[in-house]
């Protein structure tokens, strides 16, 4: 509609003052409609704009529902109609919802039902409790009557308004729906009982109904056409079953649909729903006597022989049974077989009941019409008694119920069977105990079937008593009534533990229902063959000869319930509580005097007995227990019923739950225990402690531990009643809900009187306890045993609601409770330990520090009586966690792993202040933000500060592997959210714990595998490489993993700390390295340092030298572990540690290191050869030169650098061992870059390295010459040939031209002195007869030296002197002289002299062997998982600066003459 025509209807419906006004907001017609209002006040100023606002909205509301009109329009007003218009015009929303309901789209239909209330109920039989309306909607229909509803929806044609349809015009889904809700109308509290003339819109109702029928009346049906019928079935079923008119009104001959044509209709229906609906009415029409009766007074008997003419009752019983007759015939209509079942026995029902009591008046005059009619029902139930094995399974359940409506009673005991019926009933029985037996089998066991089945039979069983031992009138029929029936009750007892059974628990349920209504279909009955005495033993006769209330008690006493087969057992618990419910139920109504009562009463101590048996059996299921518990309330409450106040009872209960005087239960005590109690009971005084010990009985206490709990509970309330309420409230079987059972097994039923309260009284009572209850409630609910856990989970729902509002419970009782659980935690039973580990990992979770107790930090529990803190508790938690992860049984160390992975998660929690902050806080001020804000970092680090120094404390020393790796995994996880103020009280401790879980957590086997293949000689590659491939994976694994990130974190962390922080780590690097029990612990200790070397060189600087100074003692470390270390990548990493770390280190603790490292090299050669020594010195000698440079700029008062490091690294160079030759060289090029730049030349002169060095060359190159060790020989044979060839050791230029300063004659002073030297040292070696590898080199020098210095040697007496000014013939290197032809050096004969004499030339050349290589201890090394021995360092002392360790010119040249050069070319 246009803007114009909704102008004009909102101006139409308002008064005739054209100069009205809008509505301000202060005005607004709107603000005063409440949703939950059902009427608007009548007073209210906004009344008329209200009326006005509803009478334009409704038009442009229907105008948009057309189904012509867009989704979006329909959408809008069934949501408008739903939320507004609803509460400003009921009767006109409702009646444009129930025109919605049948819109194309399922949103808008949807929407529609559910306004309506209709949308979970359409289709479903009508229970008077289904129509549970919420608040609005009940408001809302106490506000509309169903009169008016019926005038608005369904009127008159006469009242029809245009673009308004009626019902007659609804489309067929919102015909159905609005029949319903026309229903739950009718029948709601304001229609039902607050109108005193709505007969006439009853009528209307039902006629519009059967209009309907009349309509699809011989017509094919679709499928919302049918599901239509199955509405107006239901619905007619519910009015005439209601409405003595509604029932007149079909008898009429005057309507469109008579009950003529509903009963054709109830077997010709498509619907199996619509059949089974229209047979009740039928079956309602026909009980309905007076319908039938000519009679104006309604007291006067009615005649059977009319009613069957005019009710037509007769004909329509013929047509069903030729119908069923038809059913076993090879061509059948399943519909009508089914309708025909339906039917027939609505009609076999109503003629039985028809002269029950004798009250017709020709009851005594059997006409041919009445025997006929017998003889109809009779074949009617003979064919519902074959039908039941039907293949066809739809037939068959259809029988069954037709055999249940048929024989099926309103009063209390069951109607005297006629006679007419034996022949036909006992052939029923017959086929019944087929059935059941068939159903039950192996190969055709189906629970739907036997299900109705049984049902079946606890009808015909109650119906049949009155003909026990009658037989059959025909000869030919073998089977008798009393013998069947005997043999029907043994099938349905044979149903119990059956393959049936087996599918469906339920149906022993089923059965014990069946046999209640067998037991007490004659309550008042005077029995000839009672028994008081039964025998011990089962006897089948015996059973066969009692009465029915005695035979099923005695057979399920005497057989079932003490049955080998647990199935049996289980399904006996059932039965039981079925007749003690029953006869419950019957006692509270006041029918004491029932036999069946009496017999149950008599044995009330068998029920109790026999479920607490079958309580504690330990093959019991969840509907067996549940049975027990409700049977034992039944118990009580038929008790207290019948005037017993319940002690006796109580006290058996008590004691069997575990009140015993001896503290156990009485049926899992020893029989020594037995013994005690029986003996204390006699008068002893002895107080006996509580056992949880199973005895010889049989009886777990896992099996009674749920219920010792509740016992325990009611004891603690004073109130042993109570008992009985939780025992239900611990049921949560889906059988109790269900709707047949709802009402028969509930608390009032079965303890009447006698219950105490409803849950919630219940709940409140023991409310003031739950601080004790609820530990153990919780511990009960995690308890090993599933029965045990099953129902004390179904208790706690029922007691503390479930969901939000149990963890409420917890919350208000969470310190006490908590605390309980902690000590059950570590107690003695193994039960209560898995039980309260489980529970403590459920309630735990989302706790805050507050929650545990608050307060401040302590780092250790003493256990002395103390103010329980949250440290303290979270503490006992990790205890309690880490023991039981150790403990002996399985099943605490599985829940001690899950109690692990809650404390972990919490303890993170509690360390991170980000997941602190609530939503609460968003409305804070700034300044209260911050105040929370800095209360909850604290509480962060007080957890943070707990956690962690217990977990380094005591979590990593853990025995137990897997408490270990769960303390490895919480400090991860603390230290991945944690501040770095929140991780600097422990961060040195938790380094170090981190160093030393990098190898304690690595797997043994990596460290065999690796050992193995080093050894392994068949392999390709030598063993070294294969060691070292393994140790560079084993690394990087190690490396990657998260305690290495973890660490990394921690290092990241150590700049932001104070410097006292920072210093505390060095001495843990320390001894990570010294106590290290593997290389990945001294690989991530040497990265960690190195990384604090960059980032924190502070933290390394300490005051003095010595070996007090953690740098000092780092470094040397360092330099002994990476020397021990047999692995490549773990020495590297060491080393290169070692050389950042020397940068910060004192300059003489690193000269001392220098120097010791260059002596370690010297000694490592010959018989103490070394070669990881040798390699190790110098890397390390490397490190120091490339990495601390800055160290080579003081080398302290002896130069040591030029003195003693570099000459060592020019001989270095010449190393047989390429890898060791490579890091000298990079020494003496770094070294040497360094030396030539800084400009300290002291006392030496040169332009080159080796020139400017040539005097600590010379010294080096004559020790090396006089080592014990060859091969350092042969370094100083190389070295001293690479100098003569690079004209070191000659004249310089200048002085052989004679053209030299001052400077150059120094130069050549210096050259002299060294050359001298040298070519004396050679010539001593070649005059020495032995030859070894490297002499030649020797030769080669020393000839090199002799040729360079000839050309300005001394001839003829002439000295150099007077060449060149020199007077200085100590330092001639080779001198020529004519007559000195028997000299070798200048004047000594030594050509003259025998070879013995000259003892002074063999001084140095002992007989020294050739030195083996060998690899110190590698014969017993066992791997690299044991700490290193650094006992070594004791011998690194510190020493002053001082030449003592260099070897002094003076002392090798005294008195030694020059080379002649005839001697020496001799």
């Amino acid at each position: 509609t246009s803007t114009s025509e909704n102008a004009r209807r909102i101006d139409d419906g308002k008064s005739n003052t054209k100069t009205e006004s809008i509505p301000t907001t202060s005005t607004n017609p709107w603000a005063d409609i409440r949703i939950n209002d059902a009427v608007v006040d009548k007073k209210n100023d906004n009344t008329k704009e209200i009326d006005g606002l509803s009478r334009s909205l409704a038009p442009l509301l229907w105008t948009s529902s057309r189904r012509s009109q867009p989704k979006s329009s329909r959408l809008a007003a069934v949501r408008w109609s739903n939320e507004l218009l609803i509460h400003l015009d009921a009767k006109n929303a409702i009646h444009l919802l129930c025109f919605l309901s049948g819109d194309d789209d399922a949103t808008v239909s949807m929407i529609a039902k559910k306004a309506l209330g209709v949308e979970s109920s359409l289709g479903d039989d009508v229970t008077f409790n289904e129509t549970e309306w919420s608040n609005s909607s009940e408001a809302i229909l106490s506000s509309v009557t169903f009169t008016e509803l019926m005038e608005t929806i369904v009127g008159r044609e006469a009242e029809v308004i245009p673009g308004r349809p009626k019902f007659a015009e609804f489309v067929v889904p919102a015909k159905a729906a609005t029949c319903r809700f026309m229903l739950q109308s009718l029948f709601s509290e304001g229609s039902f009982y607050g109108q005193e003339s709505c007969a006439s819109a009853v009528d209307d109702y039902v006629m519009a109904i059967l209009g309907t029928f009349a309509d699809y009346q011989g017509r094919s049906l679709s499928r919302e056409e049918s599901d239509l019928l199955d509405e107006c079935s239901i619905c007619l079923e519910s009015c005439v079953s209601t409405f003595r008119e509604t029932r007149v009104a079909l008898t009429s001959s005057e309507i469109c649909y008579g009950f003529n044509d509903i009963a054709g209709q109830a077997v010709l229906s498509i619907s199996s729903k619509t059949r089974r609906h229209l047979s009740r009415i039928m079956g309602c029409l026909y009980e309905d006597h007076c319908l039938w009766n000519d009679a104006s007074d309604l007291s006067e008997k009615f005649s059977i022989s009319q009613w069957l003419e005019k009710s037509g009752l007769l004909k329509n019983a013929e047509m069903c049974r030729e119908i069923l007759e038809k059913a076993f015939e090879s061509s059948f209509v399943a519909c009508e077989v089914h309708g025909a079942a339906f039917l027939g026995s609505s009609c076999l029902r109503a003629f039985r009941l028809g002269d029950a009591n004798g009250t017709a008046v020709d009851s005594h005059n059997v006409s041919p019409t009445i025997t006929k009619c017998w003889k109809v029902c009779s074949r009617i139930v003979n064919l519902l008694g074959k039908g039941l094995m039907h293949a066809d399974e739809v037939i068959g359940n259809a029988c069954a119920q037709g055999l249940v409506i048929s024989f099926s009673y309103d009063g209390h005991d069951a109607p005297i069977l006629n006679p007419f019926l034996y022949e036909g009933f006992a052939l029923a029985l017959n086929e019944l105990n087929s059935a059941l037996k068939k159903f039950n089998s192996i190969d055709h066991a189906d629970p739907t079937r036997a299900s109705t089945l049984i049902r079946a039979a606890g009808v015909l069983l109650a119906a049949s008593t009155s003909g026990a031992g009658s037989r059959s009138n025909t000869e030919d029929v073998s089977v008798d009534l009393g013998p069947a029936r005997l043999q029907c009750t043994e099938a349905l007892f044979s149903i119990l533990g059956g393959a049936a059974y087996r599918k469906d628990e339920e149906l022993s349920l089923a059965v014990g229902e069946a046999l209640a209504a067998y037991a007490d279909a004659f309550g008042n009955a005077k029995w000839s063959n009672e028994s008081e005495i039964w025998p011990d033993d089962y006897d089948e006769v015996f059973a066969f000869d009692l009465p029915p209330h005695q035979h099923v008690l005695y057979t399920l006493f005497q057989r079932e319930v003490t049955h080998t087969n647990p199935l049996k057992r289980n399904a006996s618990a059932a039965v039981l509580l079925a007749l003690v419910a029953h006869a419950s139920r019957q006692a509270n109504l006041g029918r004491m005097d029932r036999a069946m009562v009496k017999q149950v009463s008599k044995n009330i101590n068998l029920f109790q007995n026999s479920f607490i048996k079958l309580l504690s059996d330990p093959k019991s299921k969840q509907l067996s227990r549940e049975s027990c518990c409700r049977g034992l309330a039944a118990c009580r409450g038929l008790a207290h019923t019948l005037g017993d106040d319940g002690g006796i009872l109580n006290e058996r209960l008590l004691k069997a739950f575990g009140q015993t005087t001896y503290g156990g239960s009485a049926m899992i005590e020893t029989e020594s225990q037995a013994r005690e109690r029986r003996n204390e009971r006699d008068g002893a005084d002895a107080d006996f402690p509580e056992t949880e010990i199973g005895g010889a009985a049989g009886i777990t206490e896992s099996a009674l531990g749920a219920f010792r709990e509740m016992a325990a509970a009611a004891i603690s309330l004073g109130r042993p009643d109570t008992v009985y309420s939780l025992l239900i409230l611990s049921t949560s079987h889906s059988a109790w809900l269900a709707p047949r059972n709802r009402d028969k097994y509930n608390e009032r039923s079965l303890l009447g009187n006698a219950r105490a309260e409803n849950s919630v009284s219940v709940r409140n009572a023991l409310r003031p306890h739950l601080g004790k209850l609820v530990p153990r409630l919780l511990r009960a609910c995690n308890d090993p045993n599933k029965h045990t856990r099953e129902q004390m989970n179904s208790l706690w729902v029922a007691l503390t609601g479930g969901g939000a509002e149990s963890r409420a419970v917890i919350t208000q009782n969470f310190l006490s409770t908590i605390d309980a659980l902690i000590q059950d935690a570590v107690c003695s039973s193994w039960r209560a330990r898995a039980g309260a580990c489980s529970a403590i990992s459920d309630i735990i979770v989302g706790r805050s520090w507050d929650e545990l107790g608050g307060g401040g930090v302590v780092v250790d529990d003493d256990g002395e009586k103390m103010n329980t803190t949250a440290s303290i508790r979270l503490i006992r938690l990790w205890r309690s966690a880490l023991r039981a992860l150790d403990d002996v049984r399985l099943v605490v160390r599985e829940r001690g792993e899950v109690l692990g992975r809650s404390l972990r998660a919490l303890t993170i929690r509690l360390c991170d202040p980000s997941v602190l902050i609530s939503s609460d806080d968003t409305f804070l001020s700034d300044s209260d933000q911050m105040k929370k804000d800095r209360e909850i970092e604290v509480q962060a680090e007080y957890a943070a500060a707990v956690s962690l120094g217990w977990l380094v404390k005591y979590g990593l020393n853990a025995p137990c592997p897997e408490a270990t790796g769960i303390c490895i995994s919480c400090l991860l996880g603390i230290v991945d959210v944690s501040k770095p103020t929140t991780l600097q009280p422990v961060l040195a401790e938790l380094c170090y714990a981190l160093l030393m879980a990098m190898s304690g957590l690595e797997p043994a086997a990596l460290n065999y595998l690796q050992v193995r293949a080093a050894g392994d000689s068949n392999s390709g590659g030598s063993g070294n490489d294969r060691y070292d491939n393994l140790e560079r994976i084993r690394i990087q694994a190690a490396m990657s993993g998260p305690i290495a990130t973890a660490l990394n974190k921690c290092l990241e962390m150590v700049k932001h700390v104070d410097l006292e922080t920072q210093q505390k780590l060095v001495p843990v690097f320390d001894s990570s390295l010294r106590t290290g029990a593997g290389f990945a612990t001294r690989a991530a200790t040497a990265d960690a340092v190195s990384n604090l070397s960059n980032s924190c060189p502070s933290a390394f600087r300490f005051k003095g030298i010595s070996s007090v100074n953690p740098t000092v003692r780092l470094l040397r470390a360092l330099y002994y572990a990476s020397e021990r270390e047999r692995g490549i990548t773990a020495k590297d990493k060491m080393t290169h540690a070692l050389g950042n770390l020397a940068a910060l280190a004192p300059g003489s603790s690193v000269r001392q290191l220098v120097i010791k490292a260059c002596k370690r090299y010297c000694e490592s050669s010959g018989s103490n050869n070394d070669p990881s020594a040798r390699k190790a010195a110098a890397a390390t000698v490397r490190a120091i030169v490339v990495r601390s440079s800055n160290q080579l700029y003081d080398g302290g008062p002896n130069d040591i650098w030029r003195k003693k490091v570099l000459p060592v690294a020019f001989l270095g160079r010449h190393d047989e061992d390429t890898k060791v030759s490579t890091l000298w060289k990079d020494v003496w090029d770094e070294g040497g870059s360094i030396m030539s730049s800084s400009g300290r030349n002291d006392d030496t002169y040169g332009i080159t390295l080796q020139e400017n060095l040539l005097p600590f060359l010379e010294m080096a190159i004559i020790s090396a010459l006089r080592d014990m060790s060859w091969a350092r020989r042969r370094h100083a044979c190389s070295a001293l040939l690479e100098l003569s060839n690079s004209n070191i050791l000659a004249p310089t230029s200048r002085s052989i031209i004679g053209d030299e300063d001052e400077n150059d004659h120094d130069r050549f002073l210096q050259r002299a002195k060294s050359s001298s030297v040298l070519l004396r040292e050679c010539t001593r070696i070649i005059a020495r007869p032995r030859v070894w590898v490297g002499k030649a080199d020797t030769i080669k020098a020393g000839s090199i030296i002799a040729g360079k210095w000839c050309s300005i040697a001394p001839a003829k007496g002439t000295s150099i002197d007077s060449l060149h000014g020199y007077y200085h013939t100590e330092w001639f290197p080779i001198v020529l002289k004519i007559d000195s032809y028997d000299d070798l050096f200048d004047g000594d004969g030594w050509f003259a002299l025998n070879h013995s004499e000259a003892d002074y030339l063999q001084d140095a050349d002992c007989d020294v062997d050739e030195v083996k290589q060998l690899v110190a201890n590698d014969d017993e090394y066992n791997g690299d998982e044991s700490g290193l021995n650094l006992t070594d360092e004791n011998e690194f002392e510190e020493e002053p600066d001082s030449g003592a360790t260099f070897v002094k010119r003076s002392s090798m040249n005294t008195g030694v003459q020059s080379v002649s050069f005839s001697g020496f070319c001799r």
